[in-house]
């Protein structure tokens, strides 16, 4: 599509690792300032949690959340949070309440939550009521 003259005029374009690796930051931070813009304007939203464990035996938690947004109803990636170390239900309500909370995200307003039913999650269930 381009000619020889736009690749090298690309290549000659100075990009560090720290230039990238802070663009790339920023851009996670406005993503995430968005969603989370995106799911306070929403009447309602509900999430979907689940904790795995990656190759170096590391748990990890993933919250998807589905609100309703000008479109229709969205989905995102909310929040991956690893956990250095035990997992509990209760473990996995403080992270996600905590991260509502640190966020001004209203609770009351999360209609439902969906786990995979694993040992972690069974006692998850009775921690979601917020007040």
């Amino acid at each position: 599509m381009f000619g020889e003259d736009h690749v090298q005029n690309i290549k000659n374009i100075p990009l560090s690792n720290s230039t990238v690796s802070r663009r790339i930051k920023d851009m996670c931070i406005d993503n995430e300032a968005t969603l989370n813009e995106r799911i306070k304007k929403s009447p309602f939203f509900s999430i979907q949690v689940d904790e795995s464990t990656d190759v170096s035996y590391l748990s990890i938690l993933h919250v998807i959340a589905r609100y309703l947004n000008v479109n229709g109803l969205e989905e995102n990636l909310l929040l991956c949070y690893p956990f250095t170390k035990r997992c509990t239900g209760e473990d996995i309500f403080n992270a996600i309440q905590d991260y509502f909370c640190e966020n001004e995200i209203d609770c009351a307003k999360c209609c439902g939550a969906c786990t995979d039913g694993g040992k972690s999650m069974s006692s998850c269930y009775k921690r979601f009521t917020w007040s």
